[in-house]
C-alpha cells in the first residue's frame, strides 16, 4: 500500500540555523502535508532561532513534535520542560556515554544514540545507563547518508554476540525502544518479528536534509528534489518520487525464495542501495 502523504516528516537543521522567512515556508509546506509526527534534529550547541522558530510555527497544530538536541543543550535549556517546549517527545543525542553526563534530574528526556561500527559494543553499557539513570526511553536513529558516508550494519556473528551482550546485564524490560534496523531489532528482540512491515521510505516517511534536500528516509540518499525551489507536497506527489516508491515496494530479487523475506522484507533498502547501487541486492546485514 502506499500512501499519499507520509505520516513522518524527518528534518535534520544545519547548525546554528537562523530565523528567517523561507524556514516558515517550509513550515508550512510540511504543515500542508499533513503528517502526523514531525522529527526535529538540532545538532546546535545550543538551541538555534531557526529551531525555536519552527517550534513556534508548529504549536497548536495537530502535528507531534520531537525534538532531537546535543546534551550540551541539558544546560542552555536551563530546565525548561517538555511542556515548556511545546513538544511530545525531547531527545538528547549522542553516539558515546563519555559525552553525555548526569541525567538523573531529567527523567522526562529519553536518550537517542546513533550506532556506528566503532560503538556498536557499547550498547549493553547504553541499556544499563538507561535502566540506571531512569530513562525509559531509548532510540537508534536511522543513519544520515545523504553526505557519502558508509553505511554501518553488523554481520550476523555481530548481530548474535549483541544478544548475548544485552541478556547478560538483564535486557531491555522497562525501556521503550525504537529501532529502524531490522537486524539490529533482531538482536534487541530475538524471536519478535520487525513491526514495520518492510522499508517505509518514500512512504510513512519523507526527509529533508540541512541543505534542503528531499529524500525518501535519511539513509537512502536518492534525491527527489530541493524544498524551496518546489513545494514538498508537490515533491511527494512527484512521478520520480512515486517510481522510487515502487521499486521499494517489491522485495530484491537477489533474496529469492530466503525464508527470512517475510520478517525482514530485504532489509534496510538504502544501505542495500549505498553498498550495490541496487535495490535488487541483498541487505549486506543479512549475510
Amino acid at each position: 500500500m502506499e500512501l499519499a502523504l507520509p505520516i513522518t516528516v524527518y528534518w535534520d537543521l544545519a547548525p546554528n540555523t537562523p530565523f528567517d522567512d523561507a524556514l516558515l515556508r517550509i513550515c508550512d509546506g510540511i504543515l500542508e502535508c499533513r503528517p502526523l509526527m514531525l522529527q526535529l534534529f538540532d545538532p546546535s550547541p545550543e538551541l538555534s532561532e531557526g529551531a525555536r522558530a519552527i517550534l513556534k510555527r508548529f504549536r497548536e497544530t495537530p502535528v507531534s513534535v520531537s525534538l532531537t538536541l546535543r546534551y550540551s543543550n541539558l544546560l542552555s535549556l536551563a530546565g525548561a520542560s517538555i511542556n515548556e517546549l511545546d513538544v511530545k517527545e525531547l531527545l538528547l543525542v549522542c553516539d558515546s556515554l563519555d559525552s553525555i553526563g548526569d541525567m538523573t534530574c531529567q527523567p522526562e528526556v529519553g536518550l537517542s544514540f546513533f550506532v556506528s561500527s566503532g560503538n556498536w559494543r557499547e550498547l549493553p553499557k547504553v541499556v544499563s545507563f538507561c535502566r540506571d539513570h531512569g530513562i525509559n526511553r531509548l532510540i537508534l536513529p536511522m543513519q544520515r547518508l545523504y553526505n557519502g558516508e558508509t553505511p554501518f550494519l553488523l554481520s550476523a556473528i555481530e548481530q548474535k554476540l549483541l544478544e548475548n551482550a544485552l541478556k547478560a546485564v538483564g535486557g531491555t524490560a522497562g525501556l521503550r525502544l525504537t529501532i529502524h534496523d531490522p537486524f539490529l531489532w533482531r538482536a534487541f528482540n530475538p524471536g519478535i518479528p520487525f513491526p514495520q512491515g518492510g522499508c517505509q521510505a518514500a512512504n510513512t516517511m519523507i526527509a529533508i536534509a540541512p541543505d534542503g534536500g528531499v529524500y525518501p528516509c535519511p539513509t537512502l540518499p536518492e534525491r527527489l528534489g530541493e524544498i524551496g525551489a518546489t513545494s514538498l507536497k508537490d515533491i511527494i506527489a512527484s512521478p520520480a518520487k512515486k517510481e522510487l516508491r515502487g521499486r521499494i515496494r517489491h522485495d530484491p530479487v537477489a533474496c529469492g525464495s530466503c525464508l527470512e523475506i517475510s520478517a525482514c522484507h530485504g532489509g534496510c533498502r538504502g544501505r542495500s542501495y549505498v553498498l550495490h547501487g541496487s535495490f535488487d541486492e541483498i541487505d549486506d546485514a543479512c549475510r
